[in-house]
């Protein structure tokens, strides 16, 4: 069974043809929310292809990103000057408590196994007066659960609590020991595919691939195919898979 971070790792070109195009203004957004001054120390959590480190850069600011799919920082390295990439478990940071200034997180939170404790790390390394500035995929209602709950079910695919609310994302950040904890919800975000095979693409990275690892290539085709039935189309013909965005911003 492979772990996480190797599906993405593994999937990594298809996640930067796929997702990345659809989250980088999100993780703009991210950015602009944790207000970035000339000079901090800015940490870029889960950075994948690094669409959040690129934005934060500027004004002598110090970039760092860190993934553990090998293969995402493989991307970014090539795709993103002027930062410092490096492989690193987010619930386990090699980094000295209240070093970094700025930790921004654009949806990578939940894909820790405790969420509290990944927050409560976080805070570790940020310094007294620094800040967070995060985003997670929700609420549930405008997630793909919300168009494929049915299909899912009938494929033994379990969804449940998968996607947190804002009240949620805030009572983790304040269990955490954050401070100043505000949150705001964007329900228009969508994941914007062209067409099928971008769609058969994106059914195959990170944890989408983990949920159904053990199908049968017919089992996965069939599967596929209900998805694809179930998804709405733009005027253009083009996949809007509804997403959601929730942030949150948070000091130490």
């Amino acid at each position: 069974m492979t772990t996480p971070a190797e599906r993405f790792s593994e999937t990594a070109a298809g996640y930067a043809a796929t997702m990345a195009p659809s989250l980088r203004p999100v993780a703009g957004r991210v950015v602009d929310r944790a207000q970035l001054e000339p000079g901090e120390r800015v940490l870029d959590i889960g950075t994948g292809t690094g669409i959040a480190a690129a934005a934060a850069r500027g004004d002598g600011r110090e970039i760092i990103g860190i993934d553990a799919a090998p293969g995402m920082l493989a991307i970014a390295r090539t795709e993103v000057a002027g930062v410092a990439f490096e492989e690193m478990d987010f619930l386990a940071l090699r980094f000295d408590d209240r070093t970094i200034d700025v930790v921004i997180a654009a949806h990578s939170l939940l894909f820790a196994t405790d969420r509290v404790a990944a927050l409560s790390e976080w805070r570790r390394v940020t310094r007294s007066g620094g800040r967070l500035s995060l985003s997670v995929p929700g609420p549930g209602e405008v997630t793909p659960t919300a168009i494929y709950a049915e299909i899912y079910e009938q494929h033994g695919i379990d969804t449940s609590d998968q996607y947190p609310t804002p009240q949620q994302l805030a009572g983790w950040a304040k269990e955490a020991g954050w401070a100043d904890v505000e949150t705001d919800a964007d329900p228009r975000v969508a994941i914007l595919l062209a067409d099928a095979a971008a769609f058969r693409t994106w059914r195959g990275i990170g944890s989408r691939r983990g949920r159904t690892a053990e199908y049968t290539p017919a089992q996965h085709e069939a599967l596929t195919e209900e998805l694809l039935a179930a998804t709405p189309r733009d005027a253009d013909g083009g996949l809007r898979i509804p997403f959601g965005a929730i942030y949150l911003t948070a000091r130490r």
